[in-house]
């Protein structure tokens, strides 16, 4: 199955639910296919990591795992966020490709 997560907060509990769900939906089928759209505030999720929000191991353990994150490289460059091997610049037509191509899509 494929599964798109769209994040748009950088409320710190709001990204590392999010990113428990993106983990646990690529534990639950080895088969599914999850990515994860980071738009607006949520690109700058790296800032919201803490003791008590393990943010950062939980993006890297989602991609370590088969799981894709694609960030808006428009408020990437409103923020001097750069690309890197955990987060991918994309654009509005990656989400509009996410949402045709997902079976199923959760936004937080």
């Amino acid at each position: 199955m494929k599964i798109g997560i769209l994040i748009s907060t950088d409320d710190p509990e709001t990204l590392w639910n999010a990113f428990r769900f993106g983990n646990l939906c690529l534990n639950m089928d080895y088969e599914n296919e999850v990515t994860i759209f980071l738009n607006a505030k949520a690109t700058a999720y790296e800032k919201a990591d803490s003791e008590k929000f393990n943010i950062k191991e939980l993006a890297k353990s989602f991609v370590l795992g088969g799981g894709k994150i694609i960030g808006c490289q428009k408020s990437m460059g409103f923020r001097g966020i750069e690309g890197n091997e955990i987060c991918q610049k994309g654009g509005q037509k990656d989400l509009y490709e996410l949402l045709i191509d997902s079976d199923k899509f959760v936004c937080f």
